[in-house]
């Protein structure tokens, strides 16, 4: 019996520090994409930080989306697996959408550029609760379950009750 209908989404962050070729290919795409779109909202490089570009012109946020645009490849080749959550079985969970939030980055500074990718399930059934691990399915195959152990990286999103455990 299903206790609801969820979804999982977990942020993947990415600084200097990469570990991985994928961390490391979005790290540097990332910049060197800020590094030419900032360019119209620096007011003639006087404004460095995202945050002072920000403050200075509410549409300096767009550039988390055409950043979004300069890895949509690398995103892509991931075949739908979120990089940074496995079930207990070692197996990846899907991804519908990634969303890039670029949450620091100076165009004097590249240690300083941090950026994000949250990666959201598609629709779960979640089957049950037991203490840090969810079971669940997805909603296309019910019949096959995963286990995952939930973390401080991992959200739940609650859809809706499916119907009631005990009346």
């Amino acid at each position: 019996m299903a206790l609801a209908s969820i979804n999982l989404s977990v942020k993947q962050y990415f600084n200097f520090m990469c570990r991985t070729d994928f961390e490391r290919r979005i790290f540097h795409d990332t910049y060197t994409e800020f590094q030419k779109r900032s360019k119209i909202y620096s007011l003639g490089q006087s404004l460095h930080t995202f945050s002072q570009m920000r403050e200075a012109n509410e549409e300096a946020i767009t550039l988390n989306q055409k950043l979004q645009y300069s890895v949509m490849n690398s995103i892509a080749a991931l075949a739908y697996k979120i990089p940074v959550l496995n079930d207990l079985k070692n197996h990846p969970v899907l991804f519908d959408c990634a969303e890039l939030h670029i949450y620091a980055s100076d165009l004097l500074n590249k240690a300083a550029h941090v950026i994000s990718i949250t990666y959201t399930s598609p629709k779960l059934i979640l089957h049950e609760i037991v203490g840090d691990l969810l079971i669940f399915s997805y909603s296309n195959n019910a019949n096959e379950t995963l286990v995952v152990k939930i973390d401080e990286n991992v959200t739940v999103n609650y859809e809706q009750i499916e119907s009631l455990v005990y009346s």
